[in-house]
């Protein structure tokens, strides 16, 4: 009878240890689950007003949004998002008329950031009298002019004056002052340049 006793003593201290060591396991599963996300493609400057598709392993994204203050966070709306195993993959991006590749290594239990950069260029709209509060619109974005300069031509990115700064193209703008005196016309933006556009 003592042997029974005994016997079935140590079949339930065993069970007991079984379903804690199931729990722990159980625990430690939940805790370790993989992200949502583990690479992150963004960028700081609007490259085109076309989103930008992004291709890794056989998974695809899109980028919709830029971020010219700060970093997004892992996974951010607008960026181009995968979750993939740990590795180096080799990625492509375009937005019809650029493209990016390159090699992005995921390390794991981490998220990687992966910025794209694109060659860009600055328009300056300027006055030589009577600023009138000048709105210019172009490629979508708007400033405006608060300043003339009747004596010398301003520099590129001079306060007062309407500043952009685009991916490379060509693009139309319009402009029109509180008096209701309208501009239109077209401006090409080169890689890492200036346009001057003087409004008279």
């Amino acid at each position: 009878m003592k042997k029974i006793v005994f016997f079935s003593s140590v079949i339930l201290v065993a069970a007991v240890l079984l379903i804690a060591s199931c729990k722990k396991d159980d625990y430690r599963n939940h805790s370790q689950n993989t992200p949502e996300y583990n690479l992150t493609f963004w960028m700081a400057v609007n490259c085109s007003p076309n989103p930008i598709t992004v291709k890794v392993d056989s998974q695809t994204a899109v980028m919709t949004e830029y971020f010219p203050n700060t970093a997004p966070g892992c996974g951010a709306t607008g960026c181009a998002n995968f979750n993939l195993p740990a590795g180096t993959y080799t990625y492509t991006a375009t937005n019809g008329d650029t493209s990016w590749t390159g090699s992005v290594t995921i390390a794991q239990g981490t998220c990687t950031y992966q910025q794209l950069f694109c060659t860009t260029g600055n328009v300056t709209f300027w006055v030589d009298s009577a600023a009138n509060y000048t709105n210019v619109t172009l490629n979508g974005g708007s400033a405006h002019i608060t300043a003339a300069f009747p004596t010398t031509t301003p520099s590129c990115g001079t306060t007062g004056c309407a500043n952009f700064t685009l991916h490379i193209g060509t693009y139309t703008y319009t402009a029109i002052t509180s008096s209701n005196i309208g501009y239109t016309g077209t401006v090409i933006v080169g890689n890492d340049s200036c346009s001057l556009v003087r409004l008279y």
